[in-house]
């Protein structure tokens, strides 16, 4: 679709969200057709959306009516400029929902962060500690390796000991031992 004729453009509104630039522009469609102005020609905005803790991002939305069908938008979106966007912040968690994703205490928690367990922790202005999500799951993973070493280790003890006991009984007893056919 070519932009024709294009109608002046309106100061841009900051959005939050794609959807809102979509909904923006279904609004202004509407409008229009309300007023009983012609859709025949492209009308392109620039619209912004801001998201929480990144710099604002510009869009450009063109739309027209389609020419098959008196109901229909042709709608198109495209980013104002080239250049690349930056990438997203680590996602962070409280000490609260780092203790519930690892199954331990909010105090545990906050220990290894105090003994430098974690790495990339930040401290907000109130001090309160933020950890990254993928700090927490190398932790998660370390534990259960720890746990699965633990486990194996009480289970081959448990085996010598269990070994032991049988050839002590054998020892002790007077009456042959015979293995039970299963």
């Amino acid at each position: 679709m070519r932009p024709s004729k294009s109608t002046p453009k309106p100061a841009s509104p900051t959005l939050q969200s794609l959807e809102g630039a979509v909904l923006h522009a279904l609004r202004h469609v509407r409008k229009l057709r309300e007023q009983s102005t012609p859709l025949e020609q492209v009308h392109v905005e620039t619209v912004r959306i801001r998201q929480q803790g990144l710099a604002d991002r510009r869009l450009i939305v063109e739309y027209a009516p389609d020419p098959e069908d008196a109901h229909a938008i042709l709608l198109r979106v495209r980013p104002a400029s080239t250049l690349t966007l930056p990438d997203a912040p680590a996602q962070m968690l409280t000490t609260q929902q780092a203790a519930d994703q690892l199954n331990v205490s909010r105090p545990y928690v906050a220990r290894l962060v105090d003994n430098g367990t974690f790495a990339g922790v930040e401290r907000t202005q109130s001090g309160h500690r933020r950890i990254p999500v993928a700090e927490v799951e190398r932790i998660q993973q370390e534990m259960r390796s720890t746990r699965r070493t633990a486990l194996d280790d009480i289970a081959d003890a448990t085996q010598d000991l269990r070994a032991r006991e049988l050839a002590d009984a054998k020892s002790k007893s007077k009456r042959r031992w015979v293995a039970k056919q299963a």
